[in-house]
């Protein structure tokens, strides 16, 4: 092995910065922390593990790892924002990851869109995802990050016929014009 393809290696295998690879060691932390049983990550203790922390979260959420641990990723992706947490949401989302990893995607997608773009990121999934659950999910991050989309939501729970899956959608809609079935505190 040349001392050039040598060099090369332990670049590669320490993480290279100027590529964005987080480097062993730190991908190591994630994956201690997204492990925890003891809620989430507050974002403080992830931006504190330094550069490369995104990628590594980014990782773990496209993994084809357990559904919970890239959930979390996730999260805590979604409690640093930026547009790499967003291009992952949107990428996971519209992936063929397992339901409950979508739904997580999903209600990331909607934290990270805010009011303005939560409804046009989010309308596709509400209104053709195959799904019913991230359908359902769709539905609550809308709720919850536009309420101006609420009818759009009331919309699809009845031509679904099925106003149990859209119950806490429909609750948060509810609560947000303080109309019948208002939740208090929400």
């Amino acid at each position: 092995m040349t001392l050039l393809a040598a060099l090369l290696a332990l670049a590669a295998a320490a993480g290279d910065p100027a590529s964005g690879a987080p480097p062993p060691e730190l991908r190591r932390q994630v994956d201690a922390l997204l492990g925890s049983i003891h809620g989430p990550v507050a974002p403080e203790v992830l931006r504190a593990l330094g550069p490369g922390v995104e990628e590594a979260l980014a990782d773990a959420a496209r993994a084809e790892a357990m559904p919970s641990r890239r959930i979390r990723a996730l999260e805590a992706l979604a409690s640093l924002g930026g547009p790499r947490a967003e291009a992952t949401h949107r990428a996971v989302a519209a992936s063929a990851a397992p339901s409950a990893v979508r739904r997580g995607a999903i209600r990331g997608l909607g934290r990270l869109t805010g009011t303005a773009g939560a409804p046009r990121a989010l309308a596709p999934f509400l209104e053709r995802d195959p799904d019913p659950a991230v359908r359902a999910a769709a539905a609550e991050a809308l709720a919850e990050s536009a309420p101006a989309a609420c009818p759009r939501i009331r919309a699809r729970a009845q031509a679904e016929g099925d106003g149990d899956r859209f119950q806490r959608a429909l609750s948060t809609c509810a609560a947000a014009e303080g109309g019948p079935g208002a939740v208090p505190g929400r």
